[in-house]
């Protein structure tokens, strides 16, 4: 049963624990969303200063209440799990305690202590028992002690959420004239519609009806509520209540799973859900399904067979599938070196559908990713098509991969090869000739310069230098791209180049290479004898090629060395992007 109630944050939060579930997205407010709720806040007391009576509806907070109870002291407190407003309550929580902070830095202590009672209860359990995934410790720390995490401990997406999010917090609070009267506008005039749900099978058939403000629902919330929701029609009953609970346990281990993978990688949930429906539908269309769609094809899926238990086994199996594709995109999403060619939907699609084959012996798999690769970049990197290139040849072979079980790996390689037969190596490395490589091609360039690196250390039977690679791939590609002829030549070394041959050359795919952030400051706008010493230190063979020609060392860096460099790299690309 519903049991709304009109009540203020303070009423809200006396006399529960809210525990917010694994299965349920991480803390992922921006600071847009957090900068409304402080624009609310703001107007409220402008409001009140005229009507003193004025309050601010803020929005709806479900929870399910659980039969668990905590005892601390002679007060109890019950357990809410939270299905919907988990984003604001976690805002507000952190609001307070930076508030808190505030109070405490003023030597209002009796207040700070009040509030820290509310924050955290006499033996240590907080507020908010347990917020989701791998943040959690931040969570703890900020409210327990104040302690705000070091930049070395967030790794993932959600930590970065929650330390921003305690940041933004500290500095709204900073910024008010008086911290006690915005712990009254906070604590007793922001009013929500609290509903406390006791059916857990209820919790999803309402949860798309009750957003209003703040993050719009991602379309991956929708899907799981729509399969939980399918889930409690078809498996509840006045005789089946423990096969809903226990399939119900099931989902949420799927869907913690896939929530903890989208935590770690900023993966977009109308991806997944897209991606999913896209290489089940059986049409021939040339289009990822929109989201809106998604929704239908998913229900549709999973209702249009004839019996309860084939239902539910059809929703278990769509979760599941919902859970592979996630983790596929979370691999590609933390694949620096292949960003390059990643970065184009339908792209992704493909090498998401080939990942898919499990039948595949990992080395075939591996030819076919290495082929998408090839063509991918080949069209988006060499000949710098826009995501508009292609969406139906990419959309319908990724399709073919996914359901044409009796295709050959010659047959899918011959597939993915044909999305580029419209560009041909030979034309596209003809682009290496013509453009700027610096201005608008630098993610391409570390991806093209990785691969030489690559190919060089293969040759020359060594292992590459895994180590500075990695520190290039982590770094802003601005401070890492290399001007050898550098582009301020104001340094007597480079007189020999003349103005209008430095405006040809400078940004030539043969005058540049890459480095460290740090050795790459270090090179700056040297002399060439002087840049020389620095790339000795990278310790990369593509930068021996520039300090020795044929095991001679250059005393010179000039046009005729840049057009040399660039017709080998041309003659590498040939090899490198011609199709396998």
């Amino acid at each position: 049963m519903i049991q709304p109630e009109f009540k203020p944050l303070i009423v809200i939060l006396s006399d529960k624990l809210f525990r917010i579930p694994e299965y349920q997205r991480h803390y992922s407010w921006q600071s847009r969303q957090r900068q409304e709720l402080f624009e609310d806040i703001r107007k409220l007391e402008s409001a009140r200063k005229k009507y003193d009576e004025r309050t601010h509806f803020m929005a709806t907070i479900v929870c399910l209440k659980t039969k668990d109870k905590e005892q601390v002291g002679s007060n109890t407190f019950y357990i809410y799990d939270v299905v919907d407003g988990q984003q604001r309550l976690t805002t507000l929580v952190i609001l307070l305690k930076a508030i808190s902070i505030q109070l405490e830095s003023s030597q209002q202590l009796d207040e700070a202590k009040e509030l820290n009672k509310l924050l955290v209860k006499d033996d240590g359990r907080l507020i908010i028992l347990q917020n989701n995934h791998d943040n959690r410790l931040i969570l703890r720390n900020y409210l327990k002690d104040a302690q705000k995490p070091e930049a070395s401990s967030i790794k993932t997406v959600a930590d970065r959420n929650i330390s921003q999010a305690i940041k933004d917090c500290e500095k709204f609070v900073s910024s008010h004239p008086n911290t006690v009267n915005l712990l009254a506008l906070v604590k007793n005039w922001l009013y929500f519609i609290f509903q406390s749900l006791e059916d857990k099978g209820a919790v999803y058939t309402i949860f798309e009806v009750l957003n209003s403000r703040g993050l719009d629902v991602d379309w991956l919330d929708k899907c799981k509520s729509l399969l939980m929701g399918l889930l409690y029609e078809y498996a509840s009953g006045p005789e089946s209540n423990d096969l809903f609970s226990q399939h119900l346990n099931e989902l949420h281990s799927y869907w913690s799973d896939i929530y903890r993978e989208i935590g770690l990688q900023n993966i977009p949930g109308h991806e997944i859900i897209r991606f999913a429906a896209t290489l089940k539908e059986e049409s021939g269309a040339g289009r990822p399904l929109s989201a809106e769609d998604t929704l239908e094809f998913f229900k549709s899926d999973c209702i249009k067979l004839s019996a309860n238990d084939l239902i539910i086994n059809k929703i278990i199996e769509n979760t599941v599938w919902l859970k592979e594709i996630t983790s596929c995109l979370s691999k590609l999403y933390v694949d620096k070196r292949r960003n390059a060619v990643t970065d184009i939907t339908q792209a992704r699609l493909l090498a998401v559908s080939i990942m898919l084959r499990k039948d595949l012996r990992e080395e075939e798999r591996d030819r076919l990713l290495e082929q998408w690769e090839r063509t991918s970049f080949k069209i988006f990197g060499l000949f710098r098509k826009d995501a508009r290139t292609k969406v139906g040849e990419y959309v319908r072979v990724a399709k073919k991969i996914r359901k044409d079980a009796n295709a050959n790996v010659d047959d899918l390689l011959q597939s993915i090869s044909g999305v580029g037969s419209d560009f041909p190596i030979e034309t596209a490395v003809e682009e290496l000739n013509k453009h700027d490589f610096y201005s608008d091609w630098q993610k391409e360039l570390r991806y093209f310069f990785f691969r030489y690196e690559e190919y060089l250390s293969k040759v020359n039977g060594v292992q590459l230098n895994g180590a500075v690679w990695k520190e290039i791939w982590e770094s802003n590609p601005n401070n890492t791209i290399e001007h050898i002829l550098p582009q301020d030549k104001s340094n007597s070394g480079w007189s020999h180049i003349t103005e209008s041959k430095h405006k040809e050359l400078v940004h030539s795919i043969g005058n540049l290479c890459l480095l460290s952030p740090t050795l790459n400051s270090e090179a700056s706008n040297n002399c060439f004898d002087e840049k020389k010493k620095v790339y000795e230190k990278a310790n990369l063979i593509s930068l021996k090629e520039i300090i020795f020609d044929n095991g001679i060392e250059r005393s010179v860096w000039n046009e005729d060395a840049i057009n040399k460099r660039k017709e080998k790299l041309i003659k590498f690309a040939i090899e490198q992007w011609m199709d396998l």
